[in-house]
């Protein structure tokens, strides 16, 4: 049962003679056993407020980190002490923290290789570093063990879908809600799998569903919001991003998105108030890798270009388009944007080779652009009769 509610939760003498040796290591053999009958029901008392406390978010981490480390002290066996001291490292948010999380929840599967919460809450954690081959690894594992429940079933389908199988991760996420229709978790894995397989509609009324929930976690709102502004529903983007700002006023993400909607309505004041705010806290919750925290550096260098080139500042916008360019080469809308910006500036050979690569890349210049382009350059538009 134990294990089930666990998983529900979501969110490590001087020298005697011989004969009296002897004696003494049966005296405290005897006294081992006696303080054990009396100190694991008290142990396990602890454990449980501090699993309800985790689970509950109603204490903080860094307690919840001390009491565990006291409880391993008298108790170094307990899986289920290093499994909560892993959550609770990985709760705390610190990017420092999650080899220590990793390191306390392999320690619960080293004590007990048939811990399957263990290695749940492991996968999420790998998906958390952007590690997605280890969660597929564990998850595999932890099935193995438990075929069909839908909780590993469901973030296997996550986990794919991370690792660009978005058509297989929409069917694992079907599979689960066949098992737990209830489940908003599998629901929300599978809206982002129909989003990325370009199936927008079905996408945002999956994800509608899971956020008439009320859900007390910031992902929902972000992603429906970012589905909304990708068809182009700026004030119903605005209205679920405000939502999940109150969730999580810190983060930086949910802020980018509110910047975008109401640049996309002109409202350029309010986007850069917005970009202000969305500043990446190095120790905060969302550093928990390097690589989301660089995402959030690429993501405001990005809406900050597209402001200035609202703005009509050209020269200021064209470098800022490079600069984008200079941390992803592939980023189609930068190609997009900055063929723009050159077709404006009459740079007309750079406006080509931009927007030649952002066609290659999926984000195509709009064909009467494009077609200025050939035209300015004395050149006959591409496909065009000889």
């Amino acid at each position: 049962m134990r294990r089930k509610n666990l998983l529900r939760s979501v969110h490590r003498l001087p020298r005697v003679g011989v004969l009296a040796a002897a004696a003494l290591a049966l005296s405290a053999s005897l006294a081992a056993i006696d303080v054990a009958a009396q100190v694991q029901p008290a142990i396990q008392q602890r454990l449980d407020t501090v699993r309800e406390q985790l689970f509950s978010g109603t204490g903080r981490a860094d307690r919840s980190i001390q009491e565990l480390k006291a409880i391993l002290a008298i108790d170094p066996g307990s899986a289920e002490g290093h499994l909560l001291l892993g959550i609770a490292y990985r709760t705390a948010g610190s990017s420092d923290l999650m080899g220590e999380a990793v390191a306390e929840l392999r320690q619960a599967l080293a004590l007990n290789d048939k811990y399957v919460p263990a290695r749940f809450y492991l996968a999420h954690l790998y998906l958390d570093l952007g590690r997605p081959e280890r969660a597929r690894e564990e998850l595999q594992a932890a099935l193995a063990q438990s075929p069909q429940n839908p909780q590993f079933t469901g973030l296997l389908g996550e986990t794919e879908r991370q690792l660009r199988n978005p058509a297989r991760a929409v069917e694992l996420t079907r599979d689960a809600l066949k098992v737990d229709p209830a489940s908003d978790e599998s629901r929300y894995y599978l809206g982002l799998a129909l989003s990325d397989l370009g199936r927008r509609d079905e996408a945002i009324a999956e994800l509608e569903r899971v956020v008439q929930a009320q859900p007390r976690r910031l992902d929902p709102y972000l992603s429906l919001g970012t589905a909304y502004l990708e068809a182009e529903r700026s004030d119903d983007a605005l209205r679920v991003l405000r939502i999940g700002a109150q969730v999580d006023p810190a983060n930086p993400e949910v802020r980018i998105q509110m910047a975008r909607a109401y640049r996309s309505k002109g409202a350029l004041d309010s986007a850069e108030a917005q970009l202000k705010l969305a500043v990446p806290n190095a120790n905060g919750a969302l550093a928990a890798s390097q690589f989301q925290h660089q995402k959030v550096e690429f993501d405001l260098d990005f809406e900050r270009a597209m402001i200035t080139f609202r703005r009509g500042r050209l020269e200021l916008a064209a470098a800022a388009f490079r600069k984008v360019l200079e941390t992803d080469p592939n980023h189609g809308p930068a190609h997009r944007y900055l063929a723009e910006v050159y077709l404006q500036q009459g740079r007309f050979a750079r406006a080509e080779e931009h927007a030649a690569r952002a066609e290659q890349l999926g984000a195509p210049l709009p064909a009467v652009k494009r077609k200025l382009i050939q035209q300015k350059l004395g050149k006959q538009e591409p496909g065009a009769r000889q």
